[in-house]
């Protein structure tokens, strides 16, 4: 089988006929020519594909070429822009340098120059797709088994087209997930646009992902693009799906099933193609049994799963973490701080209910505070050195106690510690949160 990489997208805008056809001809060789006669065309040429290089006029008959590289810069910010205009001056050269230009090449142009610069820019453009290929995986760190599985389905799942649902916990790292997807995606020059379902009040949430029409609600002084068409051609990435309103989940699914939509307030059905990734930290099987979540809107989504593991699942990864959070958090407050051999088994220890994120807030604060290059235990935040030494608390009860008084000190110990978070003390004890009521109850705890 030919494992070749695929041929260069290049997209050539020109009005003049000639020297368009001439263009394609000499940049055949480089790639798959593409070409446009106005900045119209241009623009829906950009919205179809992605492209690895773009070359312009300056003058364009429906606009110019600035604006058309404003545009692209956008829509595909890692394709290198070049210039090759009869309308040379410092001035214009200095301006398309400032808004992104790779180069500004002059007319007559020379071909062998031409030919030059088109290899050097085809070839920076494939450095930095690797180089943010690579960057995307080991973004996500960890050398454990459930990582390396989680990297292998990552890659496995780009290649395709295919919705993908991300399951883990709050701050295990989903996004990081989502965003290596489409770092290795077809779609990678295309937009990527991310919507926190959580983080939008419900009566604007409709409005944020179908837009609007001017006047269809009060406050709405003019049309907005929702993040659907925004998503066009690229990824849309749905995270805390579980929280979109019921009335919102039958629109969506009809939006996956039809690729059609309306605004709110418009009449115009509209059309977006994009690729949906969608991130929970609840069961949304479950959910479903419930009534909370569509069963149909489930399966639709549900296509392809990643799950993230927790970090009390993968605690061989905890010393790779912690040590990246240090050196980040170092560079950043300009400190050279060490981990002390103590600091570090109270954090293997610890059983990270918060995950990834409570583990970079826990560094970052250690950083800021400490006063010294060394980190101790003491540096670190209260519920994790406390958490990780059970057997100090327990030996510090007075001798003759039952086993049931025991349990029940160091239970509501615990309790006050957690700051009653009745959850995270299930987690911390190891058991069934209606094993934890229960005893509570038993012992005159709400």
């Amino acid at each position: 089988m030919d494992n070749q990489a695929p041929p260069h997208e290049i997209l050539v805008v020109e009005d003049q006929d000639a020297a368009r056809e001439s263009l394609a001809e000499v940049l055949a060789e480089s790639g798959r020519v593409h070409t446009a006669a106005d900045k119209a065309s241009a623009l829906e040429a950009l919205r179809a594909r992605g492209y690895d290089l773009i070359l312009s006029d300056l003058k364009l008959p429906d606009g110019s070429g600035m604006e058309l590289l404003e545009e692209a810069r956008v829509r595909q910010p890692g394709a290198p822009f070049i210039f090759v205009t009869g309308y040379g001056t410092i001035e214009n050269a200095i301006e398309a340098t400032r808004l992104g230009a790779y180069e500004y090449i002059t007319k007559p142009w020379d071909v062998k120059k031409l030919r030059i610069v088109v290899r050097n820019a085809l070839h920076l453009r494939m450095l930095e797709r690797k180089v943010s290929e690579r960057e995307a995986l080991e973004s996500i760190i960890g050398q454990g088994e459930a990582i390396v599985k989680l990297k292998e389905r990552i890659v496995q799942v780009a290649a395709t087209d295919a919705t993908v649902l991300i399951q883990g916990e709050t701050g295990t790292g989903k996004e990081l997930v989502a965003n290596a997807i489409q770092a290795l995606s077809d779609r990678r020059d295309k937009p990527f646009v991310k919507v926190h379902i959580a983080a939008l009040p419900r009566e604007l949430l409709e409005s944020e992902l179908f837009g609007h029409e001017k006047g269809a609600f009060t406050g709405a002084v003019r049309t907005r693009q929702g993040r659907f068409e925004l998503a066009d051609g690229g990824t849309l990435f749905l995270d805390e799906i579980a929280e979109m309103p019921a009335a919102t989940q039958v629109k969506l699914l009809r939006v996956l099933q039809e690729r059609e939509f309306e605004r709110v307030g418009g009449m115009e059905p509209l059309r977006a193609d994009f690729r949906l990734i969608a991130a929970t930290n609840q069961d949304l099987k479950a959910a479903t049994g419930r009534g909370q979540f569509r069963e149909d809107l489930y399966f639709r989504i549900n296509v392809v799963t990643a799950y993230v593991p927790p970090l009390r699942d993968r605690r061989e990864d905890v010393p790779l973490l912690a040590e990246h959070f240090l050196r980040a958090f170092n560079a950043r407050y300009r400190k050279q701080c060490a981990l002390s051999r103590a600091a570090r088994e109270v954090l293997d220890r610890y059983d990270w209910p918060g995950n990834i994120r409570e583990m970079e807030n826990a560094i970052e604060r250690a950083v800021v505070t400490s006063t010294t290059d060394r980190i101790d235990p003491a540096d670190l935040p209260e519920e994790v050195r406390g958490a990780s030494q059970p057997m100090a608390r327990a030996e510090a009860l007075p001798p003759g106690l039952t086993l049931d008084e025991v349990e029940r000190r160091y239970t509501l110990a615990e309790y006050k510690r957690l700051g009653g978070n009745k959850t995270r003390l299930a987690k911390s004890l190891k058991i069934g949160v209606k094993t934890l009521y229960r005893k509570l109850a038993a012992w005159g705890v709400g």
